[in-house]
């Protein structure tokens, strides 16, 4: 690179003029004394494959020089081009805004002290150095916005290609599509547990707010990462594995599915998106495992046999006050366990009212609440009415 000035400098003193024949002399030797201050810097925690980064940013902090020595009245397209390159380099390599910034701020204060060194030993004016330092800073003001933009645009871009990967491989797990080496490869990129047992998660997803309030919920981080499991926005839904199930109290509608090994997680899944059709269909809330739901996802996706039981039980009822006074009661009966003393307490009516009404529906329906065949059919037209099927 070179510093050769574009435009005449407003500084005609030979101590100034002689300043900057210096600094074209030196320049590569300046660019050595800004990565030194780097590395320096960086010696204990910053791994050596960052050196090619730490030299291209002293090349750009020589670069900002040239443009305070040739005091341009704006940045020029080729310097702000390289240092919003340098941005994009530094997020695709992982490096931290906060440490471009840091590392920005020594390059500039490392090459301004230099300068203010060299012009006092020269007899360069306190003025022209004042000058000088306020120019720098101003360029150096420009560079950072631009390497920021920069940084935040290749940051976006790296994010979204790590979520398509990341959803990409969910899906695979959940479905049982990926190859065996995929398998493994993702296994070992997001440090799972190949050896565990992991239950599958499907969950209702609304606006992007109750997004990342669910996977919080689920113990997710904001890049979909768990301690033990990953999630992703598959089809609309949240879905995901996890070595347990959630357990934490929520408002949302998740369907959990069996625990299985990672090359089995399939069966997992397909259980979990029953468990959380069935929720929905009865307007159930909180993390429910299929085994806790399986009655009714029976009556959900069996509706021929529904068919069937409503015609036998609850057409003969009819229909008006009677008929759901009926209903009323069969569907408490069944909630306080067929315990004729607690439905009349939860009624609020007398018990022999309560056995009127059960005798009432015995006889309109030629069937007896003794009969444990005839209990199971019941409960499962009552459910399948609770649908509004």
């Amino acid at each position: 690179m070179s510093l050769a000035m574009s435009a005449p400098l407003p500084r005609v003193t030979s101590a100034w003029n002689l300043l900057i024949e210096s600094l074209l002399a030196e320049q590569d030797f300046l660019g050595h004394h800004i990565h030194a201050a780097l590395r320096r810097e960086h010696a204990a925690d910053r791994p050596l494959r960052f050196g090619a980064l730490h030299k291209e940013m002293a090349g750009n902090v020589v670069r900002l020089l040239s443009d305070a020595l040739t005091s341009r009245s704006e940045p020029t397209v080729d310097g702000v081009r390289h240092v919003q390159s340098a941005g994009e380099s530094w997020a695709l390599h992982g490096v931290s805004l906060d440490d471009l910034l840091r590392d920005w701020h020594t390059g500039v204060d490392t090459a301004v002290a230099y300068v203010r060194e060299t012009g006092q030993q020269l007899g360069v004016d306190d003025g022209e150095l004042l000058q000088f330092m306020e120019a720098a800073h101003t360029w150096s003001h420009a560079a950072v916005v631009a390497a920021v933009r920069g940084h935040c645009g290749a940051d976006v871009e790296r994010a979204n290609a790590d979520g398509q990967r990341r959803e990409a491989f969910v899906r695979g797990v959940l479905f049982g599509t990926l190859p065996s080496h995929e398998l493994q490869a993702g296994v070992e990129a997001y440090e799972l547990d190949s050896a565990a047992q992991y239950v599958a998660v499907r969950a209702r997803l609304g606006d992007r707010n109750h997004q990342r309030k669910l996977e919080q919920t689920l113990g997710f981080d904001q890049h979909g990462r768990h301690s033990d499991g990953l999630c992703a926005v598959v089809d609309g839904a949240l879905v995901g594995f996890l070595t347990a199930a959630p357990q934490a109290e929520t408002c949302a509608v998740i369907g959990v599915g069996p625990r299985r090994a990672l090359r089995q997680l399939s069966e997992s899944y397909r259980l979990a998106s029953r468990a959380l059709t069935t929720m929905q269909a009865f307007g159930l809330h909180g993390s429910r495992d299929f085994a806790d739901v399986c009655l009714q996802a029976a009556v959900v996706g069996d509706p021929d046999v529904g068919d069937i039981l409503r015609e036998r039980y609850l057409e003969p009822l009819s229909s008006g006050d009677s008929a759901r006074e009926l209903l009323c009661t069969l569907r408490t009966y069944f909630a306080c366990d067929m315990h004729v003393e607690r439905t009349a307490t939860r009624l609020f009516v007398h018990q022999n009212t309560v056995r009127y009404r059960l005798a009432r529906f015995e006889e309109l329906t030629g069937t007896s609440l003794r009969s444990t065949r005839v209990v199971a059919e019941l409960w499962w037209a009552l459910a399948l009415s609770d649908l509004g099927a």
